[in-house]
């Protein structure tokens, strides 16, 4: 998420004679910083054009931690993940483009779908999921803004939601207040609009935040019992909220020595409130925050932090703009996704695939299929990025922009592929003067959809040729989602090429002891009888 300037300013800021190495953390596969370049994704460029195997300098975690996949079974892999991977820039996995069909039937696992498209239809659908969510688990006689509130971190006492600091329990684990308002999040790629973070928040204030008005408001004034509603958003006691700039905080109790509070940090409103304990002798006049990253710690807020000239310190969090989100993790995440878009990107559709623990509920507008295009090269933020960090830009015209050569792979007919070795094979088919097409849907009899690497119609016999491309044959996960894929295509009459004459053949092409150009272009030439 470094921006150029801001790596500069790391490095100057290190003393070499004291600093041995630096560890840079990421995932190139999210959004490019919200600034000037893409460092983290130029230095990994970098490392991995040395000549030395392994990389030095470069190590990547393969296994999905975040989305747990239970105990290290592959048989628990979830289709979220699957389908974030399909965004992710590489060759999808040999079972990505399944997720699609389970995504349509409604069974897919760790991921929904769900359409809309009015405002009107996005907010009722919105609240029907959201009011699920919360009332899930907790007592039936709770209204849904009780509920609701609960679920952010709330107590429930007579039929209301009083918000206090975290607890621990017996084995260590904090419960409550800040603890629990990363349960779930609500995330859109824009913040104007009805469909955008600002209207989602205010919609949220109030569908789920009406009462706790009447503690703000109440008459004569020495009820009040919470702070009056701070800054434009108007936020009040028990809002969920996330701090929006870098800095020292003085305000804080218990004392910390050199607190901090980072942009991005996400907290729950757990006070002031004026309850039969209320010492001081005035009334509420700040916000106390505790955020999920700082448990124990309440940081408070005051007026000076809401000042008119519009640089506020805290706003609203129930729903976050994707790059804000980006480097936090939630239980559940709702997923708006308006069409058209304009902000729409391969990196962004990534991002917000990655968020979620448990599941991530996708809210279209349109056809779901229609997201599958933000998965081509031309879709990719990073690769619009013009950079000289290490070496000067070559630029490619495509679709009307211009892409850093280095990033995309480019076949001699002009197209975008996702591998390398998909250019070798596309090369091959154009040199040998045949006509493909490039992940084209291949319908099953059923009516069930897969999109193999390459699909050759031959116009003299009307034998159709598939060819995929596997290109982790060596993580039995792989393996195991390609067997089961080659029996979809043995089911809807497809079969391998020497396995007998069929309308539709299917070749196999792998790197397992590398490509063999020659042996592929071979095998071609035989299926197709040149």
């Amino acid at each position: 998420m470094l921006t150029e300037d801001q790596l500069a300013a790391t490095l100057d800021a290190i003393d070499p004679s004291s600093v041995q190495r630096l560890i840079l953390v990421g995932d190139p596969r999210q959004l490019p910083p919200i600034g000037a370049g893409r460092p983290f994704v130029d230095v990994i460029r970098l490392l991995r054009e040395q000549d030395t195997k392994p990389v030095r300098g470069l190590a990547e975690l393969t296994i999905v931690r975040r989305q747990a996949e239970g105990s290290g079974d592959p048989e628990a892999t979830r289709d979220d993940v699957l389908l974030s991977r399909w965004f992710s820039g590489e060759a999808p996995d040999a079972g990505a483009d399944e997720v699609w069909d389970r995504l349509m039937a409604g069974s897919a696992r760790g991921v929904r779908a769900i359409a809309w498209e009015s405002d009107a239809e996005l907010q009722a659908k919105l609240l029907a999921e959201l009011t699920a969510y919360v009332r899930a688990g907790v007592d039936a006689s709770y209204s849904d803004e009780t509920a609701f509130e609960v679920s952010l971190g709330g107590s429930e006492w007579n039929g209301r939601a009083y918000f206090n600091p975290s607890r621990e329990d017996g084995e260590g684990l904090r419960h409550g207040g800040g603890a629990g308002v990363e349960a779930w999040q609500i995330l859109a790629p824009i913040r104007a609009g009805e469909t955008g973070v600002d209207g989602l928040n205010r919609w949220i204030k109030r569908l789920f935040r009406t009462s706790v008005r009447s503690w703000a408001e109440a008459e004569p004034h020495w009820y009040r019992k919470i702070t009056k509603p701070m800054g434009s958003q108007a936020i009040l006691y028990g809002d969920k909220v996330i701090n929006l700039s870098n800095g020292r905080r003085f305000d804080v109790f218990p004392a910390m020595d050199k607190a901090y509070l980072a942009n991005g940090e996400i907290g729950l409103v757990v006070g002031q409130y004026k309850g039969k304990n209320w010492k001081p002798k005035k009334l509420p006049w700040k916000l106390e925050v505790e955020f999920a990253t700082q448990l124990g710690f309440k940081f408070g807020f005051g007026g000076s932090d809401f000042g008119e000239d519009g640089n506020e310190r805290l706003e609203l969090a129930y729903a976050l703009t994707i790059h804000k989100a980006q480097g936090s993790e939630f239980g559940t995440t709702f997923v708006v996704i308006p069409n058209p878009c304009r902000r729409l990107s391969r990196e962004l559709l990534y991002t917000a695939l990655t968020r979620q623990q448990r599941e991530v509920v996708l809210l279209h507008q349109g056809d779901l299929r229609d997201l599958m295009k933000l998965s081509d090269a031309e879709r990719s933020e990073t690769a619009r990025r013009l950079t000289n960090l290490f070496t000067e830009p070559k630029l490619v015209a495509h679709g009307g922009t211009f892409l850093e050569e280095g990033l995309i792979h480019r076949t001699t007919r002009g197209e975008l592929v996702r591998s390398k070795s998909e250019v070798i094979i596309a090369n091959l088919l154009d040199g040998l003067k045949l006509s493909y097409g490039y992940e084209q849907p291949f319908t099953a009899p059923d009516g069930s959809v897969r999109y193999p690497d390459f699909t050759i119609d031959d116009g003299e016999t009307g034998r159709r040729l598939l060819i995929e491309h596997l290109g982790m044959l060596d993580r039995p996960d792989y393996v195991r989602r390609w067997k089961a894929k080659e029996e979809w295509y043995r089911q809807a009459g497809v079969l391998p090429i020497g396995e007998g004459e069929v309308p539709v053949g299917l070749l196999t092409t792998s790197e397992v002891g590398g490509f063999d150009a020659a042996m592929v272009k071979g095998q071609i030439v035989a299926a197709l009888g040149l």
